[in-house]
């Protein structure tokens, strides 16, 4: 059975070609406060927000789990956290891969490193999505009409 040029393996197939794009994930500017950042997550149904500078340039994360063990460690009362900058709880250096890194590759490293979700970015640094494992495969699903 031949298949089509636009059917790709999982081998050959791109970040770029998978990820969810800038829009469709939470995001929130660096000076933005924590109540914002959770509303966000909240919004768009995913465990993750990326944190950027006013050119899109990623300065970190916060996940779920992250908001968790802050709020169990705070020793000031939840309403006072959620007024803080949003930038004071975020992981500073994540996990990040480029929008050309094959999606096999970026799949083994979710697993390896037990995490859910990967910032992707352009040539210039600048966040452009998210590779999020379940969309992921979904997406390759979808374009390979694998049954």
């Amino acid at each position: 059975m031949e298949k089509s040029i636009l059917n790709m393996t999982l081998e050959n197939l791109v970040v770029k070609n998978c990820m969810i794009n800038i829009g469709y994930f939470p995001v929130v500017k660096f000076n933005q406060i924590l109540k914002e950042a959770v509303d966000y997550m909240d919004e768009y149904k995913l465990g993750i927000i990326s944190i950027v500078d006013n050119n899109f340039k990623l300065l970190g994360v916060i996940t779920d789990g992250d908001l968790r063990r802050a709020i169990l460690r705070s020793q000031k009362p939840l309403s006072a956290m959620l007024v803080d900058d949003v930038i004071d709880y975020s992981i500073k250096n994540p996990l990040v891969i480029s929008e050309d890194d094959l999606l096999i590759d970026s799949i083994k490293l979710m697993n390896e490193k037990q995490i859910w979700d990967l910032p992707v970015l352009n040539k210039n640094k600048e966040l452009i999505g998210l590779l999020h494992l379940h969309s992921a495969i979904k997406n390759y699903i979808e374009k390979n009409d694998v049954r």
